[in-house]
Parts: structure tokens; C-alpha cells; sequence
């Protein structure tokens, strides 16, 4: 439906992992997301909005994604969670009312997360920009690509890409961090759990099995 953001699962392709132990420098977080995306078509539209939880310094999250695109008068909704917990992921796809639970594969570093730090971004080829406040947090401001990263302790608080079908932004309107977070903000819907191979984080952050 949309370009996957950096940020959406806050994963990367899987020869990009980090060795850090850590996914971010900062406890627990609550932040919640507006995603737009440009349409060709002045009259089509996609947009949605996006809630991540996350603990202990990133070993536990959720994100919840919610999409909804209007092409030719017709509109399509879509949502996607994805939960992390320490080496395991777990995508729910409500097509098919299933939970889908992998291990993430890792590097040869023995890692599977990958921190959006200077030392990672640098390796990346990011260039660094300078420094920018969102919501009240000091940002560091990466060029990566067609990308531009605002991360605030190697969580984004904000992207915007741009590429050949437009320009699209995922950014923060509540951020919340080193916070107590009750543990039913990371259950999962009563779906079925089936178990599959290794996840590849691919460039787009979708998980490949």
C-alpha cells in the first residue's frame, strides 16, 4: 500500500544490524505517530497513524499501524502490528486473522536490532545535519538517501522520504519516554500462532520469512 518508513517496525535490512544490545538509549517510550503520503492524484490520498510501546531499553515493543489509501473513489484500510520481544518477532496480519512468530535473523555480531545512532547512521552513508527539536526533545538530523531522520537516542521522532511516487512523512504528536508501561499494551490479538522461519529485514523494513 506504502512505503514501508525506517521507522514503522524500526527495523532494517539484515545486513545493517547493529552489535548494540540495546534498540534505543532511552528505557520506555510512548510515541504516537501521523503518517501522509503524496498521491499522484490530487483527489487519491493515503494516510494513517502509528502508536509504538516499547520497554527495557527496547527488548519489548508494539507498533500499531493503521493505513488508509483512496484510489478511484474507493478506500482501503489496512493494519498491521508488529511485536518484538528480545530476538523474536510477531506480525499480525488481520487478512487473515493470524499471528505469524519468527526468530529475526541476525548478524554475524549475534544481533538482530539496530540503533539508529551517529556510529550505525555513518555506516550507513547517512550525513549528519545538525540538531532539531520535535516535541520538546533535542534531534539529531540525518540525510540517509532520499531519507531525512530526525532521532531523538536512537528513536525517530520523525522522517520524511521522498521518491519517485512522491514525498510521504511519518512524524510524532505525542512523545512520551522513561515512563512506566502497563505489560497489556504488548498483548496481541486471540488469534492463532503459526511459527515460521527466520525473518529478513529487507530495505523496505517488511520482514521476509
Amino acid at each position: 500500500m506504502y512505503k514501508k518508513f525506517i521507522f514503522s517496525s524500526i527495523l532494517f535490512a539484515s545486513s545493517m544490524f547493529a552489535a548494540q544490545s540495546k534498540a534505543y538509549d532511552v528505557k520506555s517510550g510512548i510515541i504516537e505517530y501521523a503518517i501522509v503520503a503524496e498521491s499522484q492524484n490530487k483527489k487519491d490520498y493515503i494516510k494513517g497513524s502509528s502508536k509504538l510501546y516499547f520497554k527495557d531499553f527496547g527488548d519489548l515493543e508494539i507498533t500499531d499501524t493503521t493505513m488508509i489509501q483512496k484510489v478511484f473513489e474507493e478506500e482501503e484500510k489496512e493494519r498491521e502490528i508488529v511485536k518484538i520481544s528480545k530476538d523474536t518477532m510477531f506480525i499480525v496480519n488481520f487478512d487473515d486473522q493470524m499471528i505469524y512468530s519468527s526468530k529475526v535473523a541476525a548478524d554475524e555480531n549475534g544481533s538482530s536490532r539496530l540503533l539508529l545512532n551517529k556510529e550505525n547512521l555513518q555506516k550507513m552513508g547517512a550525513t549528519f545535519i545538525g540538531t532539531e527539536v520535535v516535541l520538546g526533545y533535542k534531534c539529531d538530523v540525518w540525510q540517509l538517501g532520499d531519507d531525512r531522520i530526525w532521532s531523538y537516542n536512537g528513536v525517530p521522532l520523525r522522517q520524511i522520504s521522498k521518491s519517485s511516487s512522491g514525498m510521504q512523512m511519518e512524524e510524532a504528536k505525542i512523545a512520551n519516554f522513561n515512563i512506566d508501561i502497563k505489560d497489556d499494551k504488548f498483548k496481541l490479538p486471540n488469534f492463532p500462532v503459526k511459527q515460521m522461519d527466520e525473518i529478513f529485514i529487507n530495505e523496505d523494513g517488511e520482514g521476509d520469512f
